[in-house]
């Protein structure tokens, strides 16, 4: 989704530089090489704009290693309830893709049965004329000129002009630049851009051509020439023809006085206007992200803050800070020991260990790049269950240095335990859906959830290196507020561990569901969502 948004910019930006600057001129061969190459470097910029440009070394942010946190053992059983969904838009591309193919494919097989059954002589310039009774206006594909069978009764200085014209179709390879363009309208046949880009440079082959008959003779004759040739046959899809681009545009531009040389400068203001685009375009999601963070202070400045140790700390030495939990250290390990939760696996068996746990605290107090510094030493439930207790903090007090608030990692080492007890039956999620009432469900249905999970999920590129593929079965429970909690996957045995990870991360990142109702009471409910991996 973001590839095509990215494409998008890029062919619109190029296309309104075309219509402004390069239209009306009569550079028509520059302007043919200037269709061409923004066609594909549109494609290229969408794909590796993140690539283009080095990137900006920032700053190694301080490293704070916060104590252990111990985690007790809570049981919690979950029950699945299976969520099946077909990837109907892939469906459909493919199903475009392949007619576009298919009626490219049909249109060559045409030419190849018309070539095999027409009568044909060769030219000088190795070019073929090829008679045949299924055309009645002259074309071309790339050395073959096709022409009516009755070509013989044609006019001798009409048929002069047309064959120079479509001559220069051949010596210009213009069909190479038509097959490219009908490969790029099947592989992206959705997108309108492709199909002005396939007209424009159709348009401009046909200007070259008549700009190369014209020269045989007088331009008003030759325009007569083509008003006379404009009820033809009806010509073959992705050949050059004749009679081809709208007659109207053919004729101004036939009869319009060659641009200046001096015209030629607008060229020269596309590259620097192409480069400052492709500029704004690689910062644009570091823009994207400045903006956010000045919402985000925004938003912060509005808070009346409460005093806390760390503040009476900077008092003392304002211009060096580490950032500080609200209430200070015994705040944060409270916190951590509230919500954590001990997961198990499908056996019920637990495991003991330390989950090491990273965070970036930015300027404004917020946490953000949440991740495990071990993933490797844990099963996948305890590495979620960490990321999903740190990713819940609230805004610390910001760290500064040098006088000015900055980004600061910090470390907290969770230890999971098994020295707890089980929750009470009363605090235990409903494990039976049809018992329910109401069941949970995703706000806007499941085709929002679908469409959720499809935008979200990233293919680890370590599983695709691998060739890994299978489906995770993320468990989770549904709490009365409808944010999701328990989040793991104990089922995932023979399953790359990065698919694992990335399931549990995306359903993590869930917003809140519509809680499910039992006896008109709003209950917790115990969930699962098979989440599909599978490489095309």
């Amino acid at each position: 989704m973001v590839f095509l948004l990215k494409l998008t910019i890029c062919w619109g930006f190029f296309a309104l530089l075309y219509a402004l600057l390069l239209r009306h001129e009569t550079f028509f061969r520059a302007n043919r090489l200037y269709l061409l190459g923004t066609v594909l470097a549109g494609i290229g910029l969408a794909a590796f704009s993140d690539q283009l440009l080095m990137p900006i070394q920032e700053e190694a942010l301080p490293m704070i290693t916060l104590p252990v946190v111990s985690a007790g053992f809570q049981q919690a059983t979950l029950a699945s309830e299976q969520l099946d969904g077909i990837e109907y838009l892939w469906l459909l591309y493919f199903a475009g893709l392949g007619f576009m193919l298919l009626r490219t494919l049909w249109g060559v097989a045409l030419l190849l049965k018309m070539a095999e059954q027409g009568t044909s002589e060769t030219l000088p310039g190795h070019y073929r004329l090829i008679r045949s009774a299924r055309t009645q206006t002259p074309f071309s594909f790339f050395k073959w000129i096709f022409v009516p069978a009755d070509w013989c009764d044609t006019p001798q200085s009409t048929a002069r002009y047309m064959l120079a014209h479509e001559r220069a179709h051949a010596a210009g390879w213009h069909s190479l630049d038509v097959l490219l363009m009908e490969g790029l309208c099947a592989a992206f046949w959705f997108h309108p851009m492709v199909y002005w880009y396939r007209r424009s440079l159709r348009t401009v082959h046909e200007y070259l051509a008549d700009a190369e008959a014209s020269s045989l003779t007088d331009k008003k004759q030759y325009g007569l020439l083509l008003i006379r040739q404009s009820q033809s046959g009806m010509p073959v899809a992705f050949a050059n023809h004749f009679f081809q681009s709208p007659l109207k545009q053919r004729l101004i531009m036939l009869m319009k006085q060659h641009s200046a040389p001096v015209r030629a400068i607008r060229y020269g203001l596309v590259l620097p206007l192409a480069g400052l685009f492709i500029l704004l375009f690689q910062q644009a999601p570091v823009l994207a992200q400045e903006v956010n963070r000045k919402g985000d202070a925004y938003d912060h400045q509005m808070q009346v803050p409460t005093s806390t140790p760390a503040e009476q700390v900077a008092q003392d030495n304002p211009c060096e800070q580490e950032p500080a939990f609200p209430g200070g250290m015994g705040a944060l390990m409270d916190f951590l020991s509230k919500n954590i939760q001990y997961p198990k696996n499908a056996e019920g068996n637990l495991q003991e260990g330390v989950v090491v746990t990273s965070f970036t605290v930015n300027e404004v107090g917020g946490i953000q790049n949440v991740y495990v510094k071990n993933p490797t030493e844990m099963p996948a439930v305890y590495n979620a269950e960490a990321l999903r207790v740190v990713s819940m903090l609230p805004k610390w007090t910001p760290g500064k240095k040098n006088c000015k608030t900055g980004l600061f990692e910090l470390c907290i080492p969770i230890k999971f335990k098994a020295n707890g007890q089980p929750v009470s039956k009363a605090q235990q999620p409903v494990s039976n859906v049809s018992d329910l009432q109401t069941p949970p469900r995703f706000t806007g249905g499941q085709e929002a959830l679908f469409k959720f999970l499809i935008e979200n999920i990233k293919y680890p590129e370590a599983a695709k290196q691998a060739k890994a593929e299978g489906t995770v079965l993320v468990k989770f429970v549904v709490e009365k507020d409808g944010s999701i909690s328990q989040v793991e996957a104990p089922d995932s045995n023979g399953i790359h561990a990065d698919l694992v990870t990335e399931a549990i991360r995306v359903s993590q990142s869930m917003p809140k569901w519509v809680p499910g109702v039992l006896n008109g009471e709003i209950v917790r409910v115990q969930f699962a969502l098979p989440i599909r991996f599978k490489l095309d």
